[in-house]
């Protein structure tokens, strides 16, 4: 019988692992899919595009912060899927008078990713040791290399007009930090993602500057409006990536691979530094894609 604690606090006990789903997070979507479970899911979200092969013909129940709450409702799944951030508390209690069982997650950290699949597979009986080896195996190689290589400032950009960042207090702050990276928005105080001026970004001078697909669709004309700040050093050196905002935000079924990718676009700025065995990888195909994703979010 899976019982367990949420994020929200919630105590949540099943009288056998849950056969119909509803997923209100696309990470949690394709998680389920990556586990061989996507027959469960009865509902999804218009923004749950991936593995599109299989979350395409499942029934759309709204967005993540507009979910249709009476078609879930009438769907009565055995087990809603939500997030602290990316969903409504309203929506969700809602929900659970409605008598569902609604599990709540939160990962900010890779070490959270883990735990959340291992909460995700006792809630449906799947099979997460592939994916949480794979992770553990990822990490321990970056807190090796981590000894030997010097560190990065770096800024994680996740929104324009007006820029805002990751903070330490994110998925992507733990990603930065894991891969040798001095987030120049670290500090939290100001919020979870600041929001910063150009000439603030200038002030902070990164090294490396990631510009994601999603939340905000991070285009060239983009990077080269940074590039053309010659007051930081990722402007001077050429050090502003666009790179593929799943990858960098959907934690779970793609967290092992951004590992690598996001230490790999550090190491542009690591100069003439090599890895103990081999110099650092050639740049993941499809980071400098554009994705198709929404232009914002929600």
């Amino acid at each position: 019988m899976p019982s367990l604690v949420d994020a929200s606090q919630t105590e949540l006990t099943l009288e056998r692992p849950a056969r119909t789903v509803v997923s209100l997070v696309p990470s949690f979507t394709e998680l389920v899919c990556e586990m061989r479970l996507a027959s469960r899911l009865v509902g999804v979200t218009r923004f749950c595009v991936e593995p599109a092969e299989l979350v395409t013909p499942i029934r759309k129940i709204g967005g993540t912060k507009n979910p249709e709450i009476e078609r879930i409702i009438s769907l009565g799944p055995e087990l809603v899927l939500a997030n602290l951030e990316e969903n409504n508390e309203d929506d969700v209690l809602a929900l659970r008078e409605a008598g569902l069982n609604v599990y709540v997650g939160d990962v900010r950290t890779v070490e959270q990713a883990k735990r959340e699949i291992e909460q995700l597979s006792e809630l449906l009986g799947g099979v997460a040791m592939k994916l949480t080896d794979g992770i553990s195996e990822a990490v321990e190689e970056q807190q090796h290399l981590g000894r030997l290589r010097p560190r990065v400032r770096v800024a994680a950009l996740i929104w324009r007009n007006p820029y805002m960042a990751a903070s330490g207090d994110t998925y992507i702050g733990d990603l930065l930090r894991l891969c040798g990276g001095i987030n120049v928005c670290e500090d939290a105080a100001r919020g979870r993602y600041p929001r910063l001026s150009l000439p603030q970004l200038i002030e902070l001078d990164p090294e490396v500057i990631l510009l994601p697909s999603e939340p905000y669709r991070f285009r060239e004309r983009h990077a080269a409006e940074l590039l053309a700040q010659h007051g930081m050093s990722a402007a001077r050196n050429d050090h502003i990536f666009l790179c593929d905002g799943q990858n960098l935000t959907w934690w779970g079924a793609r967290s092992a691979a951004a590992i690598g990718e996001v230490a790999v676009l550090l190491d542009h700025a690591r100069s003439g530094w090599q890895a103990e065995a081999a110099a650092a990888p050639e740049l993941p195909p499809g980071l400098n894609l554009t994705v198709t994703q929404q232009d914002v979010v929600e």
